[in-house]
């Protein structure tokens, strides 16, 4: 019986730790809410470092590269073609490195389509606040097809902010373009890690009671 609800106890807990891991998201969901940058213009249109931006459910956030220059607007298939679809505007970044987006609320989900700059084969890499990383690897053609890798991350937790950037590519990792941002949900109240921890702890605390009782029962 001891060892029975110690194994419980071990079950529940990785269970619960597993329910609370973030996780790569590589097909464009539905979602709920989305950045989209034709809001900064029309094409050759500036995005200053930082920017505010605004969602279409009017929530604000900021966009920010790791270099000072700032991003510029590309309509797909006018002086640059990629593998997005013909006439999405784009965030065009020319070795500015990472580019970060925050929202102070935080979303369930964020993700976007992501290619290089240069022809041919990359990795991008997406990581978020709850201090979690994901790469996905593409090929830039300039198909215009939209056949771009989407990148993005999904947690139980409020996502804040997500840094966007390329691990590899065959020539400038430091510049790719990024289509409209997906967003879903909205901060939701979950327990941290150290709640968890705390719950664990109360738990494992409570087996060491029950297996006294247990005990006693036994010896009586």
């Amino acid at each position: 019986m001891t060892k029975r609800v110690s194994l419980a106890l071990v079950l529940f807990m990785a269970g619960a730790l597993a329910a609370h891991a973030d996780s790569l998201v590589t097909t464009r969901p539905a979602g709920t809410d989305s950045v989209d940058w034709a809001q900064f213009g029309s094409d050759n249109a500036q995005i200053s470092n930082p920017a505010t931006l605004t969602t279409a459910n009017g929530v604000t956030g900021t966009s920010s590269y790791a270099e000072s220059d700032s991003g510029t607007i590309n309509i797909e298939g006018y002086n640059w073609s990629g593998n997005f679809a013909s006439g999405d505007s784009l965030n065009y970044n020319e070795n500015n490195g990472a580019l970060t987006l925050t929202f102070a609320d935080g979303y369930t989900q964020i993700g976007t389509q992501i290619e290089s700059v240069s022809h041919g084969s990359f990795t991008a890499q997406i990581c978020d606040s709850n201090e979690f990383c994901f790469t996905e690897d593409g090929t830039s053609a300039g198909t215009n097809d939209n056949s771009a890798i989407y990148i993005g991350v999904e947690s139980d937790t409020p996502i804040t902010w997500v840094t966007i950037s390329l691990t590899s590519a065959s020539y400038a990792p430091g510049s790719f373009a990024v289509n409209d941002v997906t967003l879903g949900g909205g901060a939701t109240a979950t327990p941290e890690p150290s709640s968890l921890l705390l719950l664990g702890t109360g738990l494992v605390g409570f087996a060491g009671v029950l297996r006294r009782k247990l005990a006693c029962k036994v010896q009586g």
